[in-house]
């Protein structure tokens, strides 16, 4: 079989979560996979041109061997990267992040009430608070932030916490239906023009800011992204499930 992947990817290390977000791209099921199952799974992807494994849900930071996942691939020449949302940071992660040169994207998407609304628990200051951690440890941390309907006031709210916080790149991210989210399209779905504006906005304040802070706009519909599910599966994502191909099955160790 011949096997084209890009050189990063989405490695989803398990589909369970802490939070309850209602426009969550993968929503949680099934249980997490073992170590030895995932080691394999990262061998099979580096032995086919893949170099940076970037570590998701789920919440990876819920995963027992996520510091031991990390060390795996750094000591295999991969570069590493997670996205969390930083509800737990044991203190046993920190040390892994740090040696591995782990780059971290924390999400984050407006004040207490907001954050903690569409999350759906109160994750606010756990999520707050990690991040201060991670920033303190001297990890390279950044925030993404996804915008609904009516959400537009939060770049404006972000921009600021993260120049507060001495956050060098805030990547906004406009509301997909996928997920939780392909049933709430009515009330977190932004029109085209709010789309357009929203864009419009990032783009003026990243011109305004280049100095300050990398202002980023990150929109999972522009182009497919490669992700490989807890279970082993290789999909092609699209903008909705509908348009999701799957690509390849990892064989399963011999081991």
């Amino acid at each position: 079989m011949s096997v084209k992947l890009p050189p990063a990817i989405c490695f989803r290390v398990t589909r369970s979560c802490n939070a309850r977000c209602g426009f969550c791209l993968a929503p949680p099921a099934g249980v997490h996979q073992p170590a030895e199952a995932l080691m394999h799974r990262l061998d099979w992807l580096l032995s086919h041109g893949v170099k940076s494994i970037h570590f998701c849900g789920g919440e990876p930071t819920i995963h027992p061997s996520l510091p031991q996942l990390l060390a795996y691939a750094h000591a295999r020449g991969a570069k590493t990267k997670i996205t969390t949302n930083a509800i737990t940071l044991p203190d046993a992660l920190l040390p892994f992040l740090r040696a591995t040169g782990t780059q971290v994207k924390v999400s984050l998407h407006g004040d207490r009430e907001h954050h903690n609304t569409i999350v759906g628990i109160e994750a606010f200051d756990h999520t707050t608070g990690n991040l201060r951690r991670l920033i303190a440890a001297g990890v390279s941390t950044s925030v993404q932030t996804t915008v609904i309907a009516g959400g537009t006031w939060v770049v404006e709210w972000m921009i600021d916490f993260c120049l507060e916080h001495r956050v060098r790149r805030l990547s906004i991210l406009p509301f997909i239906p996928r997920g939780n989210g392909f049933g709430r399209q009515s009330e977190y779905g932004l029109r085209q023009s709010q789309r357009r504006e929203l864009h419009e906005l990032v783009t003026t304040k990243r011109r305004a800011l280049s100095s300050r802070l990398d202002l980023r706009w990150l929109d999972f519909t522009a182009r497919p992204v490669h992700v490989v599910e807890p279970d082993g599966k290789v999909v092609l994502e699209g903008a909705t499930e509908t348009g999701d191909t799957l690509l390849y099955r990892i064989p399963a160790s011999d081991r």
